[in-house]
């Protein structure tokens, strides 16, 4: 049993470390903030771009959803926003140099079928969220999803052979501990906007107990065309010296019909 965790956390520490250099990983601490040299997308409308790190100070422009500044350098000063205490950035813009809130800056962009996707962090008491907002006539549309786990990467997929639908974005948990939750939301991209379809689940302890689930699409390895397929895993150890332990696996079928997944794949079996 010690064994194959062994190499189960190799594995995950090697996924981990190659998806590094494919994704950005965020965090809501520190480590995660912006850095000198980067280019950085707003999520904000209106921005004010000031002369200092102050609220008070004069703007010298205002910036739009989607246009895009230079970090310089962050500073000490900040300002609290969306439940933050929000640093100020001193960022290039144009031929332009300013100050503005380090809240009213996407993590990254994402591109699904020519929309462009921003998101940013905010906190309302203890809870986490995930903004996503794009770009609509002009003004912008809002998705926000609780986050059971602050570390995340934010990933992109094509359509993955399911027709009436215009790409995948889904937020990936980032697990750096036992008991941690590592799952992922996924949102379907469609015509009408993008929606929220499921939040699925994995959380592993060592040596002790793994919960996952998973959707397989057409076009993944052991897909079925116009259907997604929910799996759901557990495996569940009693004792390790006789290798009594007990694993289950349950599977749906669903379909991706008028902006929704059908059937329900969390209604519960009636007795």
């Amino acid at each position: 049993m010690k064994t194959r965790y062994i190499l189960l956390t190799l594995t995950l520490s090697f996924t981990f470390s190659f998806g590094n250099a494919q994704e950005n990983f965020h965090c809501p601490w520190d480590q995660c903030d912006f850095k000198p040299g980067d280019k950085v997308y707003l999520i904000g409308n209106d921005v004010k771009l000031r002369t200092a790190p102050d609220t008070k100070s004069k703007v010298i422009d205002l910036m739009k959803i989607g246009e895009w500044v230079e970090i310089i350098e962050k500073t000490t000063a900040s300002w609290p926003y969306k439940g933050f205490d929000s640093p100020f950035y001193k960022v290039k813009y144009d031929d332009m140099t300013g100050y503005i809130i380090g809240g009213l800056l996407s993590l990254e962009k994402k591109t699904l079928n020519n929309t462009n996707y921003f998101f940013a962090y905010s906190r309302e008491d203890d809870t986490l969220f995930l903004n996503i907002r794009n770009i609509k006539d002009g003004d912008y549309v809002e998705n926000k999803v609780q986050l059971a786990n602050p570390n995340i990467m934010v990933k992109t997929m094509e359509d993955q052979g399911l027709e009436s639908l215009n790409g995948i974005l889904y937020i990936d948990y980032i697990s750096e501990a036992c008991g941690m939750e590592g799952g992922s939301v996924y949102f379907f991209a469609h015509d009408k906007g993008l929606s929220k379809v499921a939040e699925l689940s994995a959380i592993f302890e060592a040596g002790i107990f793994g919960y996952s689930e998973k959707f397989i699409f057409p076009d993944d390895e052991g897909g079925i065309p116009g259907k997604i397929v929910y799996k759901k895993e557990s495996h569940e150890i009693y004792e390790e010296d006789s290798n009594w332990s007990k694993s289950s696996s349950e599977v749906r079928e669903l379909s991706w019909v008028d902006g929704k997944l059908v059937p329900d794949f969390r209604e519960k079996i009636s007795n």
